[in-house]
């Protein structure tokens, strides 16, 4: 019996989430959904880490992000009206569907596991024409099947009943008939049903794989992803599957498709340049034209403790690694190898390196705290607990190491604490426990306290801890959401980031709280700030003008601002 419904190889790549894909190139943009208008594209990148959703406009331009969860956010799927765009997404730790409207605003849930256990619980969503029903895949019968339900979420209706799997399903444009993928036959074909789950039939039938199937809007051809020719390639048949014929005839593999509303073109996925990009071609095949050229990103950035070199996070080669590079951006290499965000990396003041990663679990949400040598070298565990332990920070004698954890109340809201835990993993103590959401902490220079920001008033806001007394005081109250705290080496001053959304400008102010000053304008940042070893430089990452998170180094006084990485254009 199948534990999961049986997919392309192409799709394979998103059954185990949190996972590396099992191939070499980089796994970036992927899985088009044309807008109705058919003036957009919504598809899902892992140029930021796991994957999440995009959209971009039909000729290449005005590309944006919609999801920021963290964890999977995949396939797309736009519905009829235009309002929404329907997705699954494994962000609670179980695969589950979610709306999204187009600017990215109105996020809510639409499946609810409650006692299931099903780790794909729901899978693969596809809009019925009238966008009154929704089809996808599901193991909670304990194998995988496909189901309808309203588009509210409920009177769901289970179609197949096969000891094989079935999954990937789509509606014809009359809204009777619905494609799916199924192994009953001995081996992965296109299958048919009527919308009721009754009278289904096997259109394909062929050793190699066949699946992700989809009807022309008038209903006429149906475009599928088939491995026949020994690479995947994308062919058209009739509905009654007769008529077949390759529409790509590329030598490099083409996986699966999107008709635009009119027709006239399909929407595909690649590697022919060595990463996966999204590609638009002509309904009868050739032709194709790259649609994105997805960067890399760039960010954590931290100073080597001579200054003379900087450690940071990047997805230059498909996942999130880390890597060292001169303090002039030059001469960068790998430090890490491993699946999953590589992330947060502090030396110790003995050479080491601590960094957070979710490398020894299946789940990207599943996060520990690693040490390892500066070279890359012997990387091993320091923290193992059930949940995210992150952001380390070593203090300044380097025996103790401030993170923040997170974990889940019974009614599943995550709430984040501040913990100590000395550097060889033991004495862990919990500092915060007022539901502030406190994350991100910094040391003071004499070890005695912590800088870090908190919402207790529903904003984000800078606070100092007294670890001896346990006494928290605001630092200062601002009308903006003030975040990531970073002491100077000093002590005198903190860089901190501060703004309107959930990016800001780099500020800096004294240590008291006074005197903020706005080194930086325009320059989304995400991230804590670093300061140089003799504290005349600051290191951050922020979104640069194009489609990548950068690197960048500023003078303490706001001058001297110098780009370090140049992921936006691809370069290494």
């Amino acid at each position: 019996m199948s534990s999961h419904w049986p997919v392309p190889a192409a799709a394979l790549l998103l059954l185990a989430p949190g996972t590396a894909p099992a191939q070499t190139k980089p796994f970036l943009d992927i899985n088009p959904s044309w807008s109705p208008d058919g003036r957009y594209l919504a598809f899902e990148s892992r140029r930021h880490g796991p994957p999440q959703l995009y959209v971009i406009g039909a000729d290449g331009a005005g590309e944006r992000r919609l999801t920021w969860s963290g964890a999977p956010d995949t396939h797309a799927s736009w519905s009829p009206d235009g309002k929404w765009i329907l997705f699954d997404s494994a962000r609670d730790g179980t695969w589950n569907l979610y709306l999204i409207r187009p600017d990215g605003t109105g996020e809510r849930r639409l499946t609810f596991p409650g006692a299931s256990r099903a780790a794909m619980f729901a899978r693969h969503p596809q809009w019925s024409p009238d966008g009154r029903r929704i089809v996808f895949d599901s193991d909670r019968s304990g194998n995988g099947e496909l189901y309808v339900m309203d588009a509210d979420g409920g009177n769901v209706v289970r179609l197949t009943h096969d000891p094989a799997g079935d999954g990937h399903g789509s509606f014809a444009p009359d809204g009777q008939t619905i494609l799916f993928t199924s192994d009953r036959g001995g081996s992965m074909d296109v299958w048919s049903t009527r919308a009721d789950g009754s009278g289904q039939v096997r259109l394909t039938d062929h050793p190699a794989a066949d699946g992700a199937a989809r009807f022309s809007p008038d209903g006429g051809t149906i475009v599928f992803y088939s491995e026949r020719d020994g690479n995947g390639e994308l062919y058209a048949m009739a509905p009654d599957g007769s008529g077949l014929r390759n529409l790509t005839r590329h030598p490099d593999t083409v996986y699966e498709s999107a008709w635009s509303p009119d027709g006239s073109r399909i929407a595909f996925y690649s590697d022919r340049t060595g990463r996966f990009e999204i590609y638009l071609m002509p309904a009868d095949g050739g032709g194709a034209r790259q649609l994105t050229n997805a960067s890399y990103d760039n960010a954590f950035p931290a100073w080597t403790p001579d200054g003379r070199g900087v450690v940071f996070g990047s997805t230059r080669d498909g996942d999130w690694d880390l890597y060292a590079m001169e303090a002039d951006g030059t001469g960068p290499r790998r430090l890490s190898a491993a699946p999953g965000r590589d992330a947060h990396p502090a030396f110790l003041p003995d050479g080491r390196l601590v960094f957070q990663s979710p490398r020894d679990h299946p789940e990207p949400t599943e996060v520990d705290l690693y040490v390892m040598a500066a070279d890359g070298v012997a990387p091993r565990r320091l923290l193992a607990t059930p949940g995210f332990d992150g952001v380390p920070v070593p203090s300044p004698d380097g025996r103790w190491i401030a993170f923040q954890r997170g974990t889940r109340d019974p009614e599943g809201a995550l709430h984040w604490d501040l913990y100590l835990v000395d550097s060889a993993g033991a004495g862990e103590r919990r500092l915060t426990a007022e539901r502030w959401s406190s994350q991100v902490p910094s040391w003071t220079r004499d070890g005695r306290g912590l800088a870090f920001h908190a919402n207790p008033e529903g904003r984000d806001q800078l606070y100092a801890l007294d670890l001896e007394s346990g006494r928290v005081r605001r630092l200062r109250v601002s009308e903006l959401e003030d975040r990531a705290p970073s002491v100077s080496p000093d002590g005198r001053s903190i860089a901190f980031v501060a703004g309107r959304g959930d990016a800001g400008d780099l500020y800096r102010m004294n240590a008291d709280g006074t005197g903020a000053v706005r080194l930086t304008l325009g320059l989304p940042i995400r991230a804590q700030p670093s300061w140089s070893p003799d504290g005349g430089r600051i290191l951050f990452s922020a979104d640069a003008p194009g489609a990548a998170t950068e690197v960048y180094a500023i003078d303490a006084d706001g001058s001297g601002l110098s780009r370090l990485t140049r992921g936006t254009e691809g370069l290494r």
